[in-house]
Order: structure tokens, then sequence, then C-alpha cells
């Protein structure tokens, strides 16, 4: 079996987690990150069309709540994760595939551990199969 793949929509702000101290970006083997404005820019479309692309699983990491510079951005993106989950679940493709994170920009090993439980899980569930044929 192959390696999962994750896809990363995170805040252009948040992004500063994935950064350390000195500079060096976390290493993230598998995972594609899609770096947005706000993380209240992501919607339903994007993250299904992830998924059908051959991403196992996707993370939305957005700014603590109340921390956002858009004001509601996060508050938004949870709404539209929210939805997408309840698609999946529609679907029979289970709605943890696709979670969401708020981290502070000084919380990389929060996000580090954050990467790895969902990888973790997608390793569990495999490869979705969503594509006419792949039943």
């Amino acid at each position: 079996m192959s390696e999962p793949t994750i896809a990363m929509f995170i805040c252009r702000n948040a992004r500063a987690a994935l950064t350390s101290a000195d500079g060096t970006e976390m290493p993230l083997a598998g995972v594609q990150v899609i770096e947005l404005p706000c993380s209240g820019r992501v919607d339903e479309v994007m993250v299904l069309r992830a998924l059908r692309q051959g991403a196992w699983a996707a993370i939305v990491v957005a700014c603590l709540d109340g921390n956002c510079r858009n004001l509601t951005g996060n508050y938004q993106a949870r709404k539209r994760v929210d939805e997408v989950r309840s698609l999946l679940l529609q679907l029979g493709l289970g709605p943890d595939r696709v979670k969401m994170f708020s981290v502070a920009s000084n919380q990389r090993a929060v996000l580090a551990e954050a990467v790895r439980k969902v990888m973790d899980e997608a390793r569990e569930r495999g490869p979705i199969r969503i594509l006419e044929g792949d039943r």
C-alpha cells in the first residue's frame, strides 16, 4: 500500500506554526500545504476536490478563536468543515477524514501532533474511493 497524502489548508497567519524560531520549516512528508489568505476562504469544493484528486484526508488550520485578523474567518471555516463532514457522512466515506485545528503561530508542537494523528488515521483507513469504478 502506498503512503497517505494529506491536503492541509492553512491560514497565512497560522502558517508560522510550521516554522521554528530558527526559520526551519517543519518536515511534512506526505502533506500538501495549501496556504490561504485566511482559513475563512476555504470552501467545501476545495476540500472535496483535494480528496477526489487523491488526498486520503484533509486538514484545515485556522487561527485561534477570537484571534482571526479577518474577525470571523475561523468561524466561517468551521461551518464549512462541518458541511464537508456532513457530505462525507452522506456519501458513506467517513466524516473523520476532514478535520479542523486552531493554532497560534507559536504552537508548532500542537500542529505537528495533529498532523501525526491525522496521518496515522489515514494510514488505518486507506485511500478514498470516490471516482466512478472505484468501488
